[in-house]
């Protein structure tokens, strides 16, 4: 019988060839397995940097709003020349960061005024791994600063009797009613010493504020607005041409009828002096937009008085274009005649401010923030939101609006 005996060594040699395959088979898996987990782990990286990008530019908004909300004239402006954002290094992380007014139709322009809406642009990340928010903010109170009609800084002396004053009166120092004003409003004391001069004729409500209520001056709101020659630069970069008829020599002497433009983003006026002879009127055509008069230099002394009329679309149907009046001399102010004005008038230059002076019985539809005032006469004053704001203490700024991201602006 014949017997046929495997070939061993055939056998042994199969067993290795698959071992051999198996092998390598399992490094390849192995190998690939590691490109993956360490190409997912970059990815990793990558999006959780995107991700802290947004939330680093989200930070330097609010990082933003809580310097404006402590003083709003450190805000970082847009820089017209090179790079328009501040640069800040926290412990969130390196963003930067500038704002811009936001004006009524969402457009923008530089630079922005305290106490007005405003966007905040602000970009965080490091390299190209950078993301911007851009989002809009409005000032808000926690006090009745915004439901002024009439604020006398130091002083307030009403001497007439049938004054209407719809919205608050408020001082930081003492009032004097020697007529008995009809004031639907309440009269606001700020701060310890603040008070009646003597008892007032009559009944109101009356509040009392712990801290003087800070507005600023009218030189540090143009410092704000056009930079550190503050009025001075107004006195060659003005709208005065836009005027009809056009204004010459910077002072104004109405004799028939003056009207002032206003302008996309606002047209800002500049004054020396400014009187409207009784049988005269001011006009304003806010139409195409809001309207500054600034009246200076600061500290000089010039004449402001309105004898005559004004007429323009009253701001409460239309407030996205106000009228607003600053004067930065040291002479009164004066309102005579029945005039209707329809502006906010604002006052306030420390110490060497002069006094607004309410003669016969003008109807003014606005704000007047002034160190002092002194109604003679019988006028009704009807409180429009949104003139005025202080500069601190009374004020913060919110957003009002989700942020949207842009593409990098800087």
């Amino acid at each position: 019988m014949i017997v046929v005996r495997p070939k061993l060594h055939r056998r042994r040699g199969a067993i290795l060839l698959n071992v051999m395959i198996f092998m390598i088979v399992i490094s390849i898996v192995i190998a690939g397995m590691a490109m993956l987990m360490v190409s997912d782990n970059s990815v990793g990286v990558v999006e959780s940097s995107y991700s802290n990008s947004l939330a680093i530019a989200e930070a330097g908004v609010n990082y933003e709003l809580r310097k404006i909300s402590n003083s709003a004239v450190s805000a970082d402006q847009k820089q017209l020349i090179g790079t328009p954002g501040i640069s800040y290094t926290t412990t969130a992380g390196t963003f930067s960061v500038y704002v811009t007014q936001r004006n009524s139709d969402g457009s923008e322009t530089t630079p922005w005024v305290p106490g007005q809406n405003l966007w905040i642009y602000s970009t965080g990340g490091t390299g190209n791994l950078k993301r911007t928010v851009k989002v809009a903010a409005a000032p808000s109170s926690t006090a009745p600063a915004s439901n002024y009609a009439v604020f006398g800084v130091s002083q307030g002396i009403m001497n007439s009797g049938p004054t209407i004053v719809q919205g608050d009166v408020g001082t930081n120092g003492f009032f004097t009613f020697n007529g008995h004003p009809g004031i639907t409003g309440s009269v606001v004391f700020n701060g310890l010493t603040s008070n009646w001069q003597s008892p007032p004729n009559g009944t109101y409500t009356v509040a009392h504020n712990l801290l003087p209520v800070t507005w600023p001056t009218v030189e540090s709101l143009a410092v704000t607005a056009f930079g550190a020659t503050g009025l001075t630069y107004l006195v060659t970069h003005n709208d005065n041409a836009l005027a009809n008829p056009p204004i010459t020599g910077n002072f104004v002497l109405v004799s028939s009828n003056q009207t002032f433009v206003g302008k996309a983003g606002g047209a800002n006026y500049y004054v020396t002096s400014l009187t409207c002879n009784s049988g005269s009127e001011i006009r304003f055509d806010n139409s195409k937009g809001p309207i500054n008069i600034w009246c200076g230099p600061s500290g000089s002394s010039s004449t402001f008085n309105f004898s005559g009329g004004t007429a323009n679309t009253k701001y409460s149907t239309d407030p996205t274009k106000a009228v607003r009046i600053y004067v930065a001399t040291s002479n009164d102010i004066q309102l005579n005649g029945s005039l209707e004005l329809d502006a906010g008038i604002y006052n306030v230059n420390n110490a060497g401010s002069g006094r607004v002076l309410f003669n016969g019985n003008p109807a003014i539809y606005g704000m007047v923030i002034s160190n002092m005032f002194t109604f003679n006469g019988t006028p009704t004053i009807y409180n429009t939101q949104g003139y005025f704001t202080p500069s601190g203490g009374t004020v913060y700024y919110q957003c009002v609006q989700p942020w949207q991201e842009v593409s990098n602006v800087y």
